[in-house]
């Protein structure tokens, strides 16, 4: 059974019944770190959305596009905030399927539908009030398609939240660090990664017409050598809902490991 959004912070204890639901649905229970960072850009997500709907940025509810869905769990979330046709996409088969069977929906008002597809080849003959692209661009092979794609399906007026890797965080620039220290080449993921200093993504959007809202971010503390050291301490959950706290905060944010921003597609203009 789903949980309720009402209960969803960032605790991460195995034994509450939201992140039971998220461990059997990510496989990700003893993956600490993976488990901790997910939870948080969850919790940032959805305060966000929250954000967006109470001061009307989003005004209308129609449709929502989750691109790159994974497992289906945000687009639950946008569903759950009210719109009322989200579709999410995805280029893993299985990532889709686990997805359709935990919350596809085809009641009227409340529609939920996953498929396989390349973010890059969506079809444009639908506009969306709402877009969310979450760590999805820096893993695909035409980052610049991506973007373009998004905003073509923006509907004017409407709002994507995008979230980027930041080459500028504790997290990545020791994992760079450590990669060279043990001269076995970087892996290439870390590279697109690397590719991603804070200020870049909002860059890359504004270069399309788009106007950024709003920035905000997650973990600027932990590596995950800290995570993995210090997650069975008992100061642990504080310390980590002060990470939280800080990092959507300015400046710490600007170094947060992943960086959120918020894009708005104006009423008028040339987005091609």
């Amino acid at each position: 059974m789903y949980p309720s959004l009402e209960i969803l912070d960032i605790g991460c204890d195995d034994s509450s019944e939201l992140q039971g639901f998220l461990n059997d649905l990510y496989l990700y229970k003893h993956d600490v770190t993976t488990k901790i960072y997910h939870r948080s850009r969850i919790a940032l997500f959805l305060r966000l959305l929250r954000q967006l709907i109470a001061d009307e940025t989003i005004r209308k509810f129609d449709r929502a596009l989750d691109i790159g869905c994974n497992a289906g769990f945000y687009a639950k979330v946008i569903s759950d905030c009210g719109f009322r046709d989200v579709y999410g996409v995805d280029i893993n088969d299985a990532y889709v399927a686990k997805a359709n069977q935990n919350f596809y929906s085809d009641c009227l008002g409340k529609s939920i539908r996953f498929e396989t597809r390349d973010a890059a080849t969506i079809s444009r003959n639908t506009y969306y009030d709402f877009i969310l692209c979450t760590e999805v661009i820096e893993h695909t092979d035409d980052p610049a398609a991506v973007i373009d794609t998004i905003m073509a399906l923006l509907a004017p007026g409407g709002i994507a939240v995008i979230s980027l890797p930041n080459r500028l965080s504790l997290g990545y620039s020791t994992a760079y660090v450590a990669a060279l220290a043990k001269r076995r080449g970087i892996r290439k993921e870390l590279l697109d990664h690397l590719k991603y200093p804070a200020y870049r993504g909002p860059q890359l959007f504004k270069h399309k017409g788009a106007r950024i809202l709003r920035t905000s971010g997650v973990n600027f503390l932990f590596n995950d050598p800290l995570v993995r050291l210090l997650h069975r301490a008992p100061f642990f959950d504080s310390l980590n809902r002060m990470n939280f706290w800080a990092s959507n905060r300015f400046p710490l944010k600007w170094v947060a490991q992943f960086f959120f921003f918020v894009v708005k597609k104006e009423a008028s203009g040339n987005f091609a």
